[in-house]
């Protein structure tokens, strides 16, 4: 059985509220993250289902989507290793 790590997704919304929630990925699942990731970003929504319900955010109303950690593979113009600056 493969290992799962926690991972933290907040996604705020422009409203600046934020939707918060916890999943269990394993190792595959945290490899293909980030194209998921880029695939519900062309979309014209993004889909979570949370406490047995299912939540449609359209894509034009989302602020910012955070991941903690962040996925193993990440896409091409993802800027690693930044640290913030004092």
């Amino acid at each position: 059985m493969k290992e799962l790590v926690e991972v933290t997704c907040t996604i705020r919304l422009l409203t600046g509220e934020p939707i918060v929630f916890k999943i269990e990925a394993n190792s595959k699942m945290l490899r293909n993250a980030a194209s998921r990731i880029e695939n519900s970003m062309d979309s014209n929504y993004v889909g979570v289902e949370l406490n047995e319900k299912l939540i449609i955010i359209p894509t034009n109303n989302i602020q910012t989507i955070e991941f903690s950690p962040a996925p193993l593979g990440l896409i091409s113009h993802v800027i690693t290793g930044a640290k913030p600056s004092p």
